[in-house]
């Protein structure tokens, strides 16, 4: 391990991603169904196991089912928008989600409203829903980071760290700086689609 960070939790190589008993932080609400609460007890993301390879396939029949005709200086989100065939002012809402979802950061009232708004877009409460609001969500944050970095030159990667809980249950921050796609399950399934919307972006 390395030292530990102003977060106070010790920071970890990538290589426990590919460690069963390293396994994604719990949910302080885990039977949530409503707001950023319930979209991520429903999505991939916060979870492991057959639940997580379910969830993971219907995120990989929405990618797989993506036509993105991204244009040239389009905002990486507007363009899965288009593909997914939801109104462009929809990308306000996923940037509110977006800046709550993890589960250690705070949720405000406009959050959890934006957040019942993309899952009634998406077809309403359902595992699709889910992992089409999912695909939006978590290519959101990364891809706009990812813009800035090829803008700037920047080798840092777009996410810099991940969260995982060891098997003593102490929470870690993994170091995502020779995984920028993330590593085993949990890694990102848009990796292909990602540089094309940055790309196009900055065009």
């Amino acid at each position: 391990m390395r030292p530990t960070t102003p977060t106070g939790a010790p920071t970890v190589s990538s290589d426990v991603l590919d460690h069963p008993a390293f396994t994604v932080p719990p949910l302080p609400d885990p039977t949530a169904t409503s707001g950023v609460a319930g979209l991520r007890a429903a999505v991939v993301r916060f979870c492991d196991g057959p639940v997580h390879t379910a969830r993971r396939r219907s995120v990989e029949v929405v990618l797989g089912g993506l036509d993105v005709r991204a244009v040239a200086g389009q905002h990486p989100t507007a363009a899965v928008l288009d593909a997914l065939g939801l109104p462009g002012a929809l990308l306000a809402d996923v940037d509110l989600v977006a800046a709550a979802y993890q589960p250690h950061l705070p949720v405000p009232a406009a959050a959890d409203a934006a957040a019942d708004r993309l899952v009634a877009a998406c077809g309403g409460p359902s595992e699709q829903a889910a992992a089409r609001v999912c695909v939006l969500v978590q290519a959101h944050a990364a891809t706009t980071a990812l813009v800035e970095r090829l803008r700037t030159g920047s080798p840092e990667p777009p996410v810099p760290v991940t969260r995982r809980v060891g098997p003593d249950g102490t929470e870690v921050l993994v170091d995502l700086t020779d995984a920028p796609y993330g590593r085993g399950p949990h890694a990102c399934p848009g990796r292909d689609l990602a540089p094309h919307l940055a790309i196009a972006a900055l065009r």
